[in-house]
This record gives structure tokens, C-alpha cells and sequence, in this order.
């Protein structure tokens, strides 16, 4: 029986939002990175304790072992708010699914509201930052997962900037439904052609290893850690560079009649990297540059083992049994909830979905490739398809704001500001 992996349709006719936002924990007083664990005995703070103390608010606990065999809190949930960490102990929170921008707005200043307290007696706070502002890559702990060990030993082989992305880069996710696969296809294909235009217009990382970026006042050419110090998109420019088989544009998604069984077979034909524990007795197993393929038993894969391939791969868009576009940046709430308007408001929106596929119908990864590099050199003077970049930015936010609910349309407000003025998160508006 051959394999089988599934990215499933759910048909479901109504608005749906995923919206996951990426936290730096920081010192207050500083900015300096607070690890995940204290040295033994300690009082000084760490992530953690700021679990610990939040866990009373919520119904359910995720322990797993760390890379001594010690079992350690990793993260939480209740309801449609889940808390997680990524490798360099970012603190994640994830909402959903919302019906609306404003459900999402409301369950986020609930999570924050339990959480600031506790952080403003422990000395710290959150940061909303594409790229950590005072540490170098080098200097993060790797959170003590052994799955984190395996992704840094993997990707240390496959590209520059593996050690920057796991421990120093922050994301503001947005994912959308689908009602079938030509549906997904469709806004799969929309997804990852406007991504390079989402990172311009969401880049929010005014450092980059510990230099402040060129397009906004940096000098430096190279960083002491001996990476290239870019003019913009510092994150984006992260992830290009950590791994070509499960970054950038899936292969293939634009090629006529691409279905999910390509994009599946995309993925068990690429490096499986690890596999998960089997029981909570043992430990993942590492596979490094093995194919699923080749190392998967020849018969239907597990929901879970699914689930598991899809999350370890991070392509500009990707497919779970939903589409995540994960090309901006983590920013403030109020742009973050401005960028879930926008792509609600173009997603959800029959008529942007009918132009922009008409628009991108000649588009390939190469054309991504080339948008991005000038947006990043060139800003809003960018040609990007053949186009400036401001008439695409222009079309995007009318596109959006005839999609979205009257009670939705004030969100988008921070972005269309941007746009309109010319300006980014990181030149202050007059």
C-alpha cells in the first residue's frame, strides 16, 4: 500500500481565523534574553517560572522530557488560547479557531492580562520584534528539547542562517480555511505570491545581530557574529537561508494541475530530520537527511505522524488541515490585528481571490526570489512583477477593506496608514 498523506479538506463554508503571534521575553530594564530554565537554586528569572505561574489559568499542561530525561512545562491551553515556546524559548500564543478579527483582539488582551502582571513582578516583559534586539543568535539557549538538538545539527548543514532562525526571529502567523482543494490551491498559490509584499510591509526588525539594520541607520556591513547585516526583511532573510527542501515556496506550486498528493509527496520525499516518541517512555528518533520515504513503513500514516510531517516544514505558505502564511513578522497588537485584517479581508474576499489569481497566473519561486530581493534593497521604489511595489500594496489593502465586516474595517487602519504615507513599522509616522 503506498504512502499516503493527507492535507484533508474540512468544507467548511464559514470565516475561520488562526492567528499566532511570537513573544522575545525579555529583562524590563535591559532587553537581555531571559533563558527557559534558571540555573539550579537560583532566583533568578526564567520562562519557565512564568509558566508556572500562569498555569492556574489554564485547563491543560504540556510536560515533556527535556534533553536530561527531566520532565519540564513547556506550554498550556484552555479554549480556543494555547501557549507554546519555539527554540529560542519565544513565548508563542495561538487563538483560534475565530470567527472575526475582533474575537481574536479579545482573547489575546485575556491572555495578556493574566500574563503581564506576573512578568511585571518578575522584572520582565514581551517584546514584539522580527528579530531578538540585544542578542546575538550564538548567545540564545536552545530550548532542552531533544527534537530542537536534532533541527539545529540538521540544519546547521543545509544553510547559514539556521542558528539565527530557531533562536533569535519572532513571527505574526494568520491562517485561513478552505472549502476544497482547487479552493486551497487557489489561495495557496495567492499566499505565497503576495509573501514577499507581507514581509516589506510587516518587517519589525529594526536589529540584526546585534546591528541596527542599513535601511534605518545601520552602518555596519557585517556583524561581529560574521553575518551580513541586510536593509530589510532580517527575519525573512533568516528562514530563505536555513533549509531550500522545507523553506521558501513549496516546489512545484505553481506547475499546472498541482494537488495536495504533490505537495505530499513533496514532503516524503525531502530529509525527515526526526520522528516523534513513540510513548512517553522514549525519545525521538533521529533520521537527519533519510527521506520519510524511505524510512516510514509502506503503509497509511497516523493522524498524529501527519500532523507531525506537516509541522516540520515551513515554507512561506503551508498547508496543515488549514493554510498558514508565515511571511510577517512579529509586530505590535495593533499591526498584528491590522495584518489579520488584511489577509482576512483578502482571503475571505471572492473578488481578490478572482483577480489576484489572474494577476499571478505566469508567477514561479524565481519571480518570489527577485520580489523579495527588491523589496529588500529598494523598498517602495521595488518593481515587483512587473509592477511597483506601491500598486500592489495599494490594491491590497482596497482589496481587504471591501472584504472585511464593518466591525472589522478599523483594524486595518495601522497598515493602510503605513501604505497610503509611503511609511513601515520602523519609520515613525510624522
Amino acid at each position: 500500500m503506498a504512502h499516503y498523506l493527507s492535507v484533508g479538506c474540512k468544507n467548511r463554508d464559514s470565516k475561520t481565523l488562526g492567528f499566532e503571534l511570537e513573544h522575545f521575553v525579555v529583562e524590563k530594564d535591559s532587553l537581555a534574553t531571559v533563558p527557559y530554565m534558571a540555573d539550579k537554586g537560583s532566583d533568578a528569572p526564567s520562562v519557565e517560572k512564568v509558566l508556572e505561574r500562569l498555569k492556574d489559568y489554564y485547563s491543560e499542561c504540556s510536560f515533556e522530557k527535556n534533553v536530561k530525561g527531566d520532565v519540564h512545562l513547556f506550554g498550556l491551553s484552555r479554549g480556543k488560547v494555547a501557549i507554546s515556546l519555539e527554540p529560542g524559548s519565544q513565548l508563542e500564543v495561538s487563538i483560534g479557531p475565530a470567527c472575526s478579527v475582533p474575537e481574536i483582539d479579545k482573547l489575546y488582551r485575556g491572555f495578556r492580562s493574566e500574563l503581564d502582571p506576573i512578568l511585571d513582578s518578575m522584572g520582565l516583559t514581551l517584546l514584539e520584534l522580527g528579530y531578538h534586539p540585544t542578542a546575538m543568535a550564538r548567545d540564545i539557549s536552545l530550548l532542552p528539547k531533544l527534537r530542537y538538538e536534532y533541527m539545529d545539527t540538521y540544519f546547521s548543514e543545509t544553510g547559514k542562517h539556521g542558528i539565527c532562525m530557531m533562536r533569535a526571529t519572532a513571527s505574526t502567523q494568520v491562517s485561513v480555511d478552505y472549502v476544497s482543494e482547487a479552493d486551497a490551491i487557489r489561495k495557496f498559490r495567492i499566499a505565497n505570491a503576495l509573501g514577499p509584499l507581507i514581509a516589506f510591509i510587516t518587517d519589525n526588525a529594526p536589529v540584526f545581530e546585534g546591528e541596527r539594520i542599513t535601511a534605518y541607520g545601520g552602518t555596519a556591513e557585517r556583524a561581529q557574529s560574521g553575518f551580513v547585516v541586510p536593509p530589510r526583511m532580517a527575519r525573512m532573510l533568516c528562514w530563505d537561508d536555513t533549509d531550500p527542501l522545507r523553506c521558501l515556496v513549496a516546489r512545484g506550486a505553481f506547475d499546472h494541475g498541482y494537488r495536495f498528493t504533490h505537495y505530499a509527496e513533496d514532503l516524503l520525499e525531502a530529509p525527515g530530520i526526526f520522528l516523534p516518541e513513540k510513548d512517553e517512555h522514549s525519545d525521538p528518533e533521529y533520521l537527519g537527511f533519510n527521506t520519510l520515504k524511505r524510512v516510514l513503513p509502506n503503509e497509511y500514516l497516523s493522524e498524529e505522524l501527519v500532523l507531525h510531517i506537516l509541522s516540520l516544514f515551513f515554507f512561506d505558505a503551508r498547508f496543515k488541515t488549514y493554510l498558514e502564511l508565515r511571511q510577517a513578522d512579529s509586530m505590535p497588537l495593533e499591526y498584528a490585528l491590522a495584518y489579520t485584517a488584511l489577509i482576512s479581508g483578502i482571503f475571505y474576499n471572492p473578488k481578490a481571490i478572482n483577480y489576484f489569481e489572474g494577476k499571478f497566473n505566469f508567477i514561479e519561486p524565481a519571480s518570489i526570489a527577485f520580489a523579495k530581493s527588491a523589496l529588500r534593497n529598494k523598498g517602495y521604489e521595488a518593481e515587483v512583477y512587473q509592477r511597483p511595489a506601491t500598486v500592489w500594496l495599494d490594491e491590497m489593502i482596497s482589496f481587504a477593506l471591501d472584504g472585511l465586516t464593518p466591525e472589522e474595517v478599523p483594524y486595518l487602519a495601522p497598515l493602510a496608514e503605513l501604505v497610503s504615507k509611503r511609511r513601515t513599522l520602523l519609520d515613525p509616522l510624522p
